[in-house]
């Protein structure tokens, strides 16, 4: 590989803006700062979904649940339950506890202007690959925060209450109002009332309850200090969460979609095509997080982390034909029977013609007549890291780093040829210098490969506008 004169990268630049022709970096403006030590809370600032004087700080909702053992249960690769997938990451089947995957994953989310991590926890044996995590978050000056998820143990906020206390004092911790956030994903349907921590730090410190919002649609309980959104197709509702009263600490969402490869169990029939509208929300409500749903959730399909379509037809570990909605029999017009992730289920089925133009980002016209299995994801290529989509989807290349340049785009203003050169580089072992400056500099691009290479950047740059916007 070879390094590109610093014109010719900054007429990339102007090129990838051309195609663009949107705003880039968010914005957050109000008078306190909540992650302030022991900032008293100002009642006033309920009237806006923001909630700080500092821009929104972008956070990656990350799973430390893969085992690179293709035979492993639980691995999330190939059990048979829950590993099926129908994407595959830039990185193949790998490690949460891998020091070195981890790194790389960490520099991909700072190169995107993502200023730390959420680590999901539903068992004590995550453990050890958390750890691994924080580590590598406390080595790169990153932030993180732990979300209690009690879809499996009811208990686990006991369970590992030695732990959190302990990550509860690290620098790196996200506080507000001096508090540490303890962001919690409830599952009321399995688990009944959520178990709240009823413990201190060991400076005396409350957590800050951050609860989830579709548990809790009607306002505040008692116990909690605020609510996170998650996903769903139905954006009027995401608005009326950031428009709430009821707390003071936003929690935006940002997402692409859904399109889950469960055989077991079922959520919701696929959507996509939600990247550009959430993360346009995110900078006009100015939460005070922005949490990305998710980095690596590969069974729903909900990750940003570099990947690409699976070729199902080659089959092997992970399969997901057998996937409940890739099942031809079955009309994604059941999602008028199930409640899940929307406003009292009331919005329509699959959903492109709400929020992602129908017809042109996926053959899913949204009347919910078709079935499930003919809903095609066209924002990624299929089996490689760059080109075509699925022969069904509108012509053009594809990049697998196409939602995370968005995000770069979005928070950073990076153009997305640069930010694909930048994630590229990364996965190939460059570490960008510190401190982090915006790639649209010259002077920070990472190396190139040759003008074809460049012009290859552009044109799936291109695509994946069209298709992630």
């Amino acid at each position: 590989a070879r390094r590109t004169s610093n014109v010719l990268a900054a007429a990339v630049g102007v090129v990838a803006l051309a195609l663009l022709g949107r705003v880039g970096p968010a914005q957050a403006r109000l008078a306190t700062d909540p992650a302030a030590p022991d900032a008293a809370e100002d009642p006033s600032r309920r009237l806006s979904g923001a909630a700080s004087d500092q821009e929104t700080k972008y956070v990656a909702h990350i799973m430390p649940w893969f085992d690179a053992g293709s035979s492993i249960t639980g691995s999330h690769w190939c059990d048979p339950a829950f590993g099926g997938s129908f994407y595959e990451s830039v990185f193949g089947l790998y490690s949460s506890k891998d020091p070195a995957l981890i790194r790389k994953q960490l520099l991909l989310m700072k190169a995107a202007g993502i200023d730390g991590v959420w680590i999901d926890l539903q068992f004590t044996e995550w453990l050890e690959a958390i750890h691994a995590i924080i580590h590598e978050v406390n080595r790169l000056d990153m932030h993180f925060a732990i979300v209690i998820d009690n879809y499996a143990r009811a208990t686990i906020v006991e369970d590992v209450k030695a732990d959190l206390r302990v990550w509860m004092e690290m620098p790196s911790y996200y506080r507000v109002f001096g508090r540490p956030v303890l962001p919690y994903f409830e599952h009321k349907d399995r688990q009944g009332t959520t178990v709240l921590p009823d413990w201190h730090t060991t400076d005396g410190h409350q957590p800050y309850v951050i609860g989830t919002y579709m548990v809790h649609p009607d306002g505040l309980p008692v116990g909690y200090d605020s609510l996170f959104f998650w996903n769903s197709p139905d954006l009027k509702w995401l608005e009326t969460y950031y428009n709430s009263l009821d707390f003071t600490v936003k929690v935006g969402a940002i997402y692409r979609g859904w399109h889950e490869a469960y055989t077991d169990r079922h959520h919701t029939p696929p959507y996509m095509g939600y990247m550009g509208r959430t993360l346009e929300m995110a900078q006009e409500f100015k939460p005070y997080f922005a949490q990305i749903a998710t980095w690596n959730d590969y069974a729903e399909g909900t990750m940003v982390e570099p990947s690409f379509l699976r070729d199902v037809s080659r089959g092997g570990c992970g399969d997901p034909k057998e996937a409940y909605w890739a099942s031809s029999s079955k009309a994604c017009s059941s999602l008028f029977e199930l409640k899940l992730f929307t406003d009292g289920g009331s919005i329509g089925a699959c959903l492109p013609g709400v929020a992602s133009r129908g017809g042109i980002d996926g053959p899913c016209s949204g009347s919910g007549s078709a079935t499930c299995g003919n809903v095609t994801d066209c924002t990624k290529p299929l089996d490689s890291v760059e080109g075509p989509a699925p022969p069904e989807c509108p012509a053009g290349n594809r990049t697998a780093y196409g939602d995370l340049a968005a995000i770069a785009w979005a928070v950073r203003g990076t153009p997305l040829v640069n930010a694909t050169a930048t994630f590229e580089a990364i996965l190939d072992g460059w570490e960008p210098e510190e401190p982090a400056v915006p790639m649209s500099a010259a002077a920070g691009l990472p190396p190139l490969v040759g003008l074809a290479r460049l012009v290859a950047f552009v044109a799936a740059a291109a695509s994946a506008a069209g298709a992630a916007w």
